[in-house]
């Protein structure tokens, strides 16, 4: 097997394991987690004293956080899939 055709099916597998891990409970835990903390973060960023960076620079980083979980959950999924495309067609 040819080493591009390997990391295609690591790739694959690797974002299967994730889709399985965000239908699961924890899976769903942590996604509700990060949307909660993203959510929280909006409203207080709502109401934050313009003039205080310190409070504007966290509450930044805690939306920031938030959005990278779940991006690079989503991210890992979709390519596993383009893998599975890549794999499935053909040569």
């Amino acid at each position: 097997m040819s080493e591009e055709r390997e990391e295609l099916l690591e790739r694959a597998v690797f974002g299967k394991e994730v889709e399985a891990f965000l239908g699961s409970n924890v899976g769903r835990y942590v996604l509700a987690k990060a949307n909660a903390q993203a959510a929280r973060a909006v409203d207080a960023f709502k109401n934050v004293d313009p003039h205080n960076s310190g409070a504007v620079q966290k509450l930044q980083n805690d939306i920031k956080v938030a959005e990278n979980i779940m991006e690079w959950l989503t991210d890992a999924v979709s390519q596993g899939l383009q893998a599975i495309d890549i794999i499935d067609s053909p040569d």
